[in-house]
């Protein structure tokens, strides 16, 4: 029965840690698809006639693509705080599951020795797991907030892009030019 315990603690510390690893897959999806459209909107640049509906629209893509690009980068690396309280109350100074505290091991039988005593007492390695779960929670908290203002930002700065080389495709075809592109 205890074994199942062990096991449930193992699977959601699992789960977290794919989620962790889907919102870096989102953040890198959503540059890549930006840096994309960002080619073909510096084409267009060239073309663009000087009005104040263009400039508006300009300036709304800029300002939300450069938002975009910050806060998927925050996601991919996000800065997570620890109240004061929680440190007072945290974790021993060294668990040897935390990737953080595994290098603070000076050998590695020392580490090897602190994983024996820790599997040796089901009690603290499910308190030392859950902790860890919560840390990587938290971290995937944050990883998804900018995740999601990042894709709104994103499929702002497209539609804006849209609108205007749906305005440029009207506004030559309606003069009846069509500028080439080099």
């Amino acid at each position: 029965m205890s074994l199942d315990k062990v096991e449930t603690v193992l699977k959601v510390l699992e789960n977290e840690n794919h989620l962790t690893e889907r919102a870096d897959q989102k953040s890198i999806s959503m540059l890549s698809v930006l840096g994309v459209f960002m080619v073909f909107f510096i084409v267009y640049f060239r073309i663009i006639p000087v009005t104040a509906f263009t400039v508006s629209l300009i300036t709304i893509y800029s300002i939300c693509a450069m938002f975009a690009i910050l806060s998927l980068i925050v996601a991919i690396n996000p800065r997570i705080r620890i109240e004061q309280g929680e440190k007072a109350n945290g974790p021993p100074s060294c668990e040897p599951v935390f990737f953080t505290n595994i290098c603070q091991f000076d050998s590695s039988s020392l580490y090897i020795k602190a994983m024996h005593d820790l599997v040796d007492d089901e009690e603290t390695m499910i308190s030392v797991f859950s902790r860890q779960i919560y840390s990587v929670a938290r971290i995937n908290s944050t990883k998804y907030r900018h995740l999601r203002r990042g894709m709104l930002l994103v499929v702002i700065a497209l539609v804006t892009e849209l609108a205007l080389i749906a305005y440029l495709f009207v506004n030559y075809m309606g003069e009846g030019i069509m500028p080439a592109i080099r």
